[in-house]
């Protein structure tokens, strides 16, 4: 599979919504995060009982590694980027294997402090006498394997949007599509607080709102080349063609349409 990527500026009449709250990457989401974990650090370097240090031990590199897997995610989110399947004939947006990989990673982080508990009730190590810290890894423990099972659930589902000249499949986690291009009724961005592609099906079809993350491409330019599939049929012959060449087409389609 190879990934392309452009940044192009497809002409819209439509208002652009951020891919960002505010337009802007919120890093300071990161700091808060990683800060969680100022506390579980002081108490290793603090307490001499081993069992404590260990599940402290762990819940830091669980903290630590879920700030990292978020900050992951932020560098996958970019104005105007369109990734798509250059391998792949018609138009396949594929979100970026970072956001297919984190909620497996961030899952396993999840299952550390509660390996780490097993250690100590196994070896019955010395630890804090408390009920909920005893007991809270194996909560964390189970939210983790949730994680990891939905995950892998998902995978069965196509990733990402698929144009091609029958219509559209997708979209992973966020409702399933399999429409032909006569049942698919609206196209358009939602203004809420981030940029979200809104796909609605024919009659009392269903609703899809898909974010970037989902989709591996800003949804304001996702939005424009599935809008201009669906107004103008006899485009869709370009479709059998590999990605990057269709979506040059497109690009240099729109920009006729506005001189």
């Amino acid at each position: 599979m190879a990934i392309n990527t452009s940044s192009p500026r497809l002409p819209s009449t439509e208002p652009r919504v951020p891919v960002f709250p505010n337009g802007r990457r919120p890093s300071w989401l990161v700091v808060v995060i990683a800060l969680f974990a100022v506390l579980p650090v002081l108490m290793v370097a603090a307490d001499d009982r081993l069992g404590l240090r260990l599940v402290m031990g762990a819940l830091t590199v669980t903290i630590l590694g879920a700030a990292i897997c978020l900050n992951v995610l932020f560098g996958t989110i970019q104005e105007r980027l369109l990734r798509v399947d250059a391998s792949a004939s018609g138009i396949w947006f594929r979100p970026a294997p970072a956001a297919t990989a984190v909620p497996f990673v961030l899952g396993a982080l999840l299952l550390l402090p509660a390996i780490a508990q097993i250690v100590v009730d196994a070896g019955n190590l010395a630890t804090m006498p408390s009920f909920l810290l005893t007991r809270a890894p194996y909560a964390l423990g189970l939210f983790g394997v949730g994680v990891i099972v939905v995950s892998a659930l998902r995978l069965r589902e196509p990733a990402g949007l698929r144009l091609a000249q029958e219509g559209l499949t997708g979209i992973r986690g966020r409702g399933r599509v399999n429409w032909s291009w006569d049942e698919l009724a609206e196209v358009g961005v939602g203004s809420g607080p981030v940029a979200k592609l809104h796909l609605i099906a024919t009659g009392a079809g269903p609703r899809v709102e898909a974010p970037m993350l989902a989709l591996g491409s800003d949804p304001n330019q996702v939005a424009t080349v599935v809008r201009y599939f669906r107004d103008d049929p006899a485009a869709r012959s370009q479709l059998s063609e590999k990605g990057p060449m269709i979506l040059r087409r497109v690009d240099d389609s729109l920009r006729a349409l506005e001189r």
